[in-house]
């Protein structure tokens, strides 16, 4: 039922913590929490009533109606001070899961967030590195073709990202991840593709082409 994604970020969270799903869909991720004894208690939350009525399906068929509170609610909006210690993000976009922290009154009493944006990492970077909060953990996996990172986050002061840590992440860097040099290999070789074809045409992108591949390569040799 669960994919390899969402089982990657539901075994982030920290074993004991009551936790919250924002955008929970099916709630998959709850029903895997309660399911495998991570947490004792989690609110299933969504803003759509399709997902909350298919959440609720899937807790009534797993038994799960004590353990997981399913709510609609336009991201941690519902949620109060101490409710929850560990807040799962998972599957919008970097920009959209800033909105959803800085529209939350509850961040300082969270422990952890698991935060997994399926696009721009680096703007979600750029915020957490300047507002307080630290990617403690971080890990990149392929599922389905795809190429996903997902943060532990918690309160805490850390230096200021360079360009390359904030597209490509800090600890990913530093742990020379191997899914990331698979990544940034694959990555390197459609923009030197893209580069060629730009070249043959006498495009005037060229040189901001030439400057992406350079700090890709770049990267990669500190892999």
């Amino acid at each position: 039922m669960i994919s390899k994604r969402l089982k990657a970020v539901a075994d982030m969270v920290t074993p004991g913590l009551t936790a919250a799903d924002i955008g929970t869909d099916h709630a998959y991720v709850p029903i895997y929490l309660i399911e495998h004894e991570i947490s004792p208690k989690v609110y299933a939350m969504d803003i759509n009533e399709g997902p909350i009525r298919m959440a609720i399906a899937n807790v009534e068929n797993e038994g799960y109606e004590e353990q997981i509170v399913v709510a609609q609610a336009n991201g941690m909006q519902k949620l109060e001070a101490g409710q929850v210690e560990s807040v799962v993000i998972a599957g919008m976009g970097g920009e959209l899961i800033v909105q959803i922290l800085k529209d939350s009154k509850v961040n300082d009493s969270v422990q952890e967030f698991i935060l997994s944006p399926h696009k721009n990492p680096e703007i979600l970077r750029k915020y957490l590195n300047e507002n307080g909060y630290l990617i403690s953990e971080e890990q990149m996996l392929q599922d389905g073709g795809k190429y996903y990172v997902i943060m532990k986050v918690v309160h805490g002061e850390e230096p200021q990202f360079s360009e390359e840590e904030l597209l490509f992440g800090r600890k990913l860097m530093e742990q020379k991840d191997e899914v990331l040099k698979e990544y940034l290999t694959l990555r390197k070789e459609k923009f030197e593709q893209i580069l060629d074809r730009a070249r043959k045409n006498d495009s005037a992108d060229v040189e901001v082409i030439q400057k992406t591949v350079d700090q890709i390569a770049g990267v990669l040799g500190k892999l």
